[in-house]
């Protein structure tokens, strides 16, 4: 909290004016960090040509800007954290409900195989983060251009054995 008050250039009995301790200020920080990952989200589905999982570059590109706070928000143990199957399933993340988005029109569609459409989200989801905590801990020696094209290649193949066998590409 001293970190931060001197950071903020206020003092730290000013941030106990505002929040009751350090968990409630870490609940409402996480609380807008969902809002600025869609719009990461939002921003790569509309520059990308990568048809189906652009929201998933969003979900790259926060995590490479925000690497802390990222591995706050999905990496950590926290009270706070969605959980699947409940949470997770009933919508209440606003980042994996773009995913499930995605996969329950690729599913009506006839793009993806008829399947659980939370169980095939939490699928591509932890193949995403996997990656990318991979590329945090220094075990992918890539530069960030060159990650990014492995991540949406790796997804790609993931997409491989998703796919409805009768259709093959993802639009």
């Amino acid at each position: 909290m001293r970190r931060l008050a001197r950071a903020a250039r206020i003092t730290p009995m000013a941030i106990y004016k505002h929040f009751m301790n350090r968990d409630a200020l870490l609940r409402a920080a996480t609380a807008t960090e969902y809002k600025r990952i869609g719009g990461y989200f939002r921003r790569a589905n509309a520059r990308s040509s990568i048809k189906g999982l652009r929201g998933m570059l969003g979900y790259l590109d926060y995590a490479l800007d925000h690497p802390n706070l990222f591995q706050y928000m999905f990496s950590s143990a926290r009270k706070d954290a969605y959980t699947f199957p409940s949470e997770l399933n009933a919508g209440k993340s606003p980042t994996l409900n773009i995913l499930h988005s995605f996969v329950r029109e690729a599913i009506d569609r006839g793009v993806l195989r008829n399947s659980d459409v939370f169980e095939m989200s939490l699928a591509i989801w932890a193949h995403a983060h996997g990656l990318i905590a991979l590329y945090h801990a220094g075990r992918i020696e890539l530069p960030r251009k060159q990650f990014r094209q492995l991540y949406m290649r790796s997804l790609n193949y993931l997409l491989d054995g998703l796919y409805n066998p009768k259709r093959r590409r993802v639009s």
